[in-house]
C-alpha cells in the first residue's frame, strides 16, 4: 500500500514539472521565435530509455532491507512485531532531474529588428481631474422675438389759422401740402406745370408771398392776369376782386366752371372738398391762394384715385396716370399729345 502511493505521488509530481515547464516555454512573449526552434529541437531530440521509466514507476529506490523487513512481518501469522528493530531512517527522496535545456526562465528582451524599439510611455496624471458637473438648473426660456416695431406716424402739423399761408417757393408750398395730405411734391409740380406751364417757378420768395396770402385779389397787392385769377373759360376777372371785369385773354370756351388758380381748380372743386380742407383751413380758404389750390387738388386727387397710395412721396405709375386721367377728363388731348403720359413723364422728372 504504501509503494502505491509513493507511485501516485511521484508520477504527479513528474506530469507538474513537465507541464509547468512546458507551459512556461510556449506562453512566455520574451523567447525569441529562433529560441522557441531551438528548444522543440531539443525536446524532440530527447530520448529516454523505456526500462528506465519502467523501474521509475515501480519505485524502487534502494529500500531492500525495508522491503525485507516488511515481508518478514507478512509471513509471519499473528506473531508479535518488535517495532523496534524496524528502522525509522527516513529513506532518501528521490530527486528527478529535469534535462538543462540551456534556456533562462527568466523572460528576454525580445530582440528589434530593422527599426528602433520604442517602449511606451505610461502617462500618469499629475493632477486629480475632476469631472464636469452636469447643471441641474433648468436654463432659463428662450426669448421670444420681438415684433418688428412699426413706424412713427408723422404726426399731423397743426391747423394753419394765419391768412399767409406757409412756403416761400413753389415747391416748398407743395412740400407743406404733402405733409397734410399724401401726395408727392414732385407730383404737384407735375400738374401745375402742364396746367399753367413755367410760371412762378423761379419767381422771389416775396411774391410768391403775395400770392400766397388770402385776400391778396382785394387788396391789390398783385396782378390778377400774372396770379391767375380769372376764369378761364371767359378770360375775365370775377366781381369780388379790385380788378372786375378785367380781360385777362381770350379765354377756353366751353363751360363756365369757374376754373382758377394755379392748377385750375373749378368752384365745385373747392366746395366739395371744403369738409376735408376744414381740418388744414378752418377759417376760409380759396383756389386763388397758391396753398388753398394745391390743397384742393390734393385731396381731390387722393379720392378720384380710389385707393389710398402705398407711399405719400412716391406714387407708383398706374396711380399717377390714374389722377392724371381723373382730373383732366381724359388722357385724350389731341392726336399727338396724351395728358396722362405727360404729367408721368414731368413727375419722373420732378421726382
Amino acid at each position: 500500500m504504501f509503494n502505491h502511493r509513493i507511485r501516485i505521488f511521484s508520477s504527479l509530481l513528474i506530469a507538474f514539472i513537465i507541464v509547468n515547464l512546458y507551459g512556461r516555454l510556449s506562453t512566455t512573449p520574451f523567447i525569441s521565435p529562433i529560441e522557441a526552434d531551438n528548444i522543440k529541437n531539443l525536446l524532440s531530440s530527447l530520448k529516454f530509455n523505456p526500462n528506465s521509466i519502467t523501474r521509475l514507476f515501480t519505485i524502487d529506490f534502494g529500500l531492500t532491507n525495508n522491503n525485507s523487513t516488511i515481508k518478514q512481518l507478512n509471513n509471519q501469522n499473528n506473531a508479535s512485531v518488535d517495532f523496534t528493530k524496524i528502522s525509522t531512517k527516513p529513506t532518501q527522496p528521490i530527486i528527478v532531474q529535469t534535462p538543462n535545456l540551456g534556456v533562462s526562465t527568466n523572460p528576454t528582451t525580445k530582440p528589434c529588428t530593422g527599426q528602433t524599439c520604442l517602449t511606451p510611455t505610461i502617462l500618469i496624471p499629475t493632477t486629480k481631474i475632476t469631472p464636469t458637473k452636469i447643471p441641474t438648473k433648468i436654463p432659463t426660456n428662450i426669448p421670444k422675438p420681438t415684433n418688428t416695431p412699426k413706424p412713427t406716424k408723422v404726426p399731423t402739423p397743426p391747423p394753419i389759422t394765419s391768412d399767409i399761408r406757409p412756403g416761400t417757393s413753389l415747391m416748398t408750398i407743395f412740400q407743406e401740402v404733402g405733409k397734410r395730405a399724401c401726395i408727392p411734391a414732385a407730383l404737384l409740380m407735375a400738374f401745375k406745370t402742364e396746367e399753367t406751364e413755367e410760371r412762378f417757378k423761379n419767381d422771389s420768395a416775396t411774391t410768391i408771398k403775395i400770392y400766397n396770402t388770402y385776400g391778396w385779389w382785394q387788396t391789390g397787392a398783385g396782378d390778377p392776369c400774372y396770379g391767375y385769377c380769372y376764369n378761364t373759360a371767359t378770360g375775365f376777372v370775377p366781381s369780388d376782386s379790385v380788378s372786375a371785369g378785367t380781360h385777362c385773354w381770350g379765354g377756353a370756351g366751353g363751360a363756365d366752371l369757374k376754373i382758377m388758380g394755379l392748377l385750375q381748380i373749378s368752384e365745385e372743386e373747392e366746395t366739395l372738398t371744403r369738409k376735408y380742407t376744414k381740418k388744414t383751413l378752418p377759417n376760409n380758404i380759396d383756389r386763388r391762394v397758391f396753398f388753398d389750390n394745391a390743397l384742393i387738388f390734393a385731396i381731390a386727387t387722393n379720392n378720384r384715385i380710389g385707393v389710398t397710395p402705398k407711399s405719400c412721396t412716391v406714387w407708383t405709375d398706374d396711380e399717377v396716370q390714374i389722377a392724371a386721367e381723373k382730373h383732366y377728363g381724359s388722357c385724350y388731348i389731341s392726336a399727338t399729345r396724351d395728358y396722362c403720359n405727360e404729367v408721368l413723364k414731368l413727375y419722373k422728372q420732378y421726382r
